[in-house]
């Protein structure tokens, strides 16, 4: 029986390869100022860790634990870029759970092609990552460092090649209940219509907002953020009004 007097329901925040940013953070505080408790966790550490099943039970675990103590009666799962890939894949495993209705807000998240492809990162060079980060606004001095740039590079394409299998595991003929897409219309990396594609593996309501900006939201795109949230939370349940 859970202890929990709260009744915040919750919102787990998954993030882009290389983890946290300014988009993380935006999310966090979307989903406090919708009264949400926001759980940010990580996704799979590798290729091996999401195949072996060991992320997705540890994290399923891990949000069912924070939702009875903090008594949620619906959760919000929301991810950017490869942290939206991880929030749909763990969706129908919460629901085969029963842990609590849930709904899926995915930012600058791309759909798989029909052969579980997306654009990556896993193969670039250095440069060409180098390229990808400054469109994004990613300091140039440390760009300009060939040292921290293989570091940063490295770990980009170790997240990268993580992202490509989940992808690979989203199977054409899967299908989401509900889905709430945002995209920056200047992301070079991800198209708009790589996430509007999302539409069609959704079988009940698709939203898509395509906002200014490229892959990374800033400050300016907060209420755009906030509003899809409240659309994820309008169309999702509360625990005691499922019928």
């Amino acid at each position: 029986m859970s202890t929990a007097t709260t009744g915040q329901d919750l919102c787990v925040c998954f993030p882009a390869a290389g983890g946290g940013g300014t988009t993380l953070t935006l999310l966090r505080d979307a989903a406090a100022r919708h009264g949400l408790t926001a759980l940010a966790l990580p996704n799979a550490a590798s290729v091996a860790d999401l195949d072996s099943g060991r992320w997705q039970e540890r994290t399923v675990e891990e949000i069912r634990r924070a939702a009875d103590h903090r008594g949620a009666r619906r959760i919000v799962l929301a991810g950017h870029s490869m942290g939206g890939l991880s929030a749909v894949r763990l969706q129908p495993a919460l629901d085969m759970r029963g842990v609590r209705p849930t709904g899926v807000l995915v930012v600058n998240t791309p759909c798989p092609d029909s052969s579980g492809r997306i654009p990556t990162m896993s193969q670039l060079t250095d440069p060409e990552i180098a390229r990808v980060l400054a469109h994004d606004g990613f300091p140039a001095e440390l760009l300009d460092d060939e040292d921290m740039l293989a570091e940063i590079a490295h770990g980009l394409r170790g997240d990268a090649a993580v992202a490509d299998r989940l992808a690979e595991r989203l199977a054409p003929g899967d299908r989401l209940t509900d889905l709430h897409a945002l995209c920056g219309r200047d992301d070079r990396f991800i198209p708009t219509e790589r996430c509007a594609a999302w539409a069609r593996r959704v079988s009940g309501e698709f939203r898509l907002t395509v906002v200014p900006g490229g892959h990374s939201l800033d400050p300016a795109q907060s209420a755009a953020l906030g509003r899809a949230l409240a659309g994820v939370l309008a169309i999702t349940p509360a625990e005691e009004e499922v019928a």
